[in-house]
């Protein structure tokens, strides 16, 4: 499997950082505000432009739909320039979604529950039908895409992506599912993992790309939830879906997902034959 190098990742933090490069970093940046009818509410999302993007420009822009506006959105955005710069991959847009109740909304649905009148737990499915009926045509109608979408997630957002999986697996292109978070006693693993097998099994159109790592140093729960995750991957695949899996030397659960989000647009937009 191909090898993205810890020295790599520090150069180009520090490139990030301390402008040591001339990459083209200035990514233009907005916030909108979508009246949600699945979530009763409104969600907000900030869109992260390419700096050259052109509304009119025949072929159209990827889409990265990542998970925790606010903190990993940014990072996918930065990398997506300086890679595009290196030429290793095409310009995106980069949409970051905003948590209202991330405890609440990535949970998936048959754990739902309330507490006090309130909704407490089990909201991924009005999330999901949010993502998949609302936000993205909104996207896709306001900005120039090209149809190829990524969904990126951490932590209970990289359980949230495999709750996707088993429910509409062809809405992504390609999924990267960093440090999985399924429960304390990977409780919220049982069902997904049912699903998701049960739609594998089926023989239903899938993305063509999934990621899947987690930190070597993380809680013995997790590394247990991830080694099951790509255990049922590693069997109900099709063949032409291109599967990656690691376990990072060293990593947290923070770190893998600093880790784990160059090293996965590395290997989506400039594919290898050493997928496992």
């Amino acid at each position: 499997m191909f090898k993205l190098s810890v020295s790599f990742l520090k150069a180009f933090l520090f490139c990030v950082v301390f402008g040591a490069v001339s990459a083209p970093l200035a990514i233009a940046q907005q916030e909108i505000s979508i009246q949600s009818e699945a979530m009763q509410e409104t969600r907000e999302i900030v869109v992260h432009l390419p700096k050259n993007y052109d509304p009119d420009r025949e072929e159209g822009y990827p889409v990265i739909y990542n998970l925790d506006a606010g903190s990993t959105d940014k990072l996918v955005a930065e990398i997506a320039s300086f890679y595009n710069w290196a030429d290793i991959m095409p310009e995106v847009i980069v949409i970051g979604l905003k948590n209202v109740r991330r405890g609440v909304d990535f949970l998936p649905h048959y754990y739902d529950s309330e507490r006090d009148g309130e909704q407490a737990i089990g909201n991924g499915g009005k999330l999901l039908a949010y993502i998949k009926d609302e936000l993205i045509p909104f996207v896709e109608r306001e900005f120039k895409t090209n149809g190829r979408r990524v969904f990126a997630g951490h932590s209970w957002g990289g359980q949230f992506l495999t709750y996707t999986m088993s429910q509409s697996p062809n809405l992504f292109d390609a999924y990267f599912i960093t440090s999985p978070a399924f429960g304390t006693e990977g409780e919220w693993g049982k069902k997904t993992f049912e699903a998701l097998e049960q739609t594998l099994k089926q023989g239903l159109d899938f993305p063509g790309f999934v990621y899947v790592s987690v930190g070597a140093i993380e809680d013995p729960i997790m590394l247990a939830m991830y080694y099951r995750l790509t255990a049922l991957l590693k069997q109900y695949l099709p063949e032409k879906v291109t599967f990656y899996h690691e376990a990072h030397d060293g990593a947290n659960h923070a770190s893998t997902a600093a880790i784990s989000i160059p090293k996965a647009m590395q290997l989506y937009f400039t594919p290898s034959p050493a997928a496992e």
